[in-house]
């Protein structure tokens, strides 16, 4: 009887730990499946503009509001497919030489807008804190919103961006020249007031 127990102690312990091992690895399974179907969810909203169709021109130029940060739209255009972009100054005839804001509208709908939505939301998603000689790039929570900020002294003339994702569909950038960054999160700030 004694050598049938020693054969079977062993046996015994191996099976136990074969079966905590595969509780385990069960977990581990339910635990990559959860976590795949909440960011199948929390992505939802992108895969959703693929079917979306895109603002026509005329509408997203409409989507420019006529000032920000009580700075006045001086000028607006289409420059891109499924782009709207204007520009903000108190100089009637905004330059290299004065303060203005420009504002990037693009519309993230069907499969150009998607792929391009698709990298700004990796991309602020991201963690960035870069710091360079001439300037600097974070990204950070902003009122519940993430955003990309940045900043850079070139030639002696201060310029900043700001860019994030807006009603989960458009592409924002406000880029400034001769204005630092507090002044764009401003200007989102009046931005996040309007509903596109």
């Amino acid at each position: 009887m004694r050598p049938v127990l020693i054969i079977m102690l062993p046996i015994l312990i191996v099976l136990i730990s074969c079966q905590k091992a595969a509780e385990k690895h069960t977990k581990s399974v339910e635990e990559k499946v959860a976590k795949f179907e909440k960011s199948t969810k929390d992505g939802s909203w992108l895969q959703k503009l693929i079917a979306t169709e895109a603002h026509s021109e005329a509408v997203l130029l409409s989507k420019l509001p006529t000032q920000l940060v009580g700075v006045p739209l001086r000028s607006s255009a289409s420059s891109a497919t499924q782009t709207a972009s204007g520009t903000y100054s108190l100089n009637p005839e905004p330059n290299h030489e004065t303060e203005n804001i420009t504002l990037t509208i693009l519309d993230g709908a069907g499969s150009y807008g998607f792929g391009h939505l698709n990298a700004i939301y990796k991309m602020i998603s991201m963690e960035v804190n870069n710091q360079e000689i001439n300037g600097w790039a974070k990204t950070q929570e902003h009122k519940g919103v993430r955003i990309l900020l940045k900043e850079e002294l070139d030639q002696g003339i201060q310029m900043s961006q700001l860019e994030y994702i807006k009603d989960n569909r458009y592409h924002i950038t406000l880029s400034g020249r001769r204005y630092d960054s507090k002044k764009l999160i401003q200007a989102k700030e009046d931005l996040e007031k309007l509903k596109f």
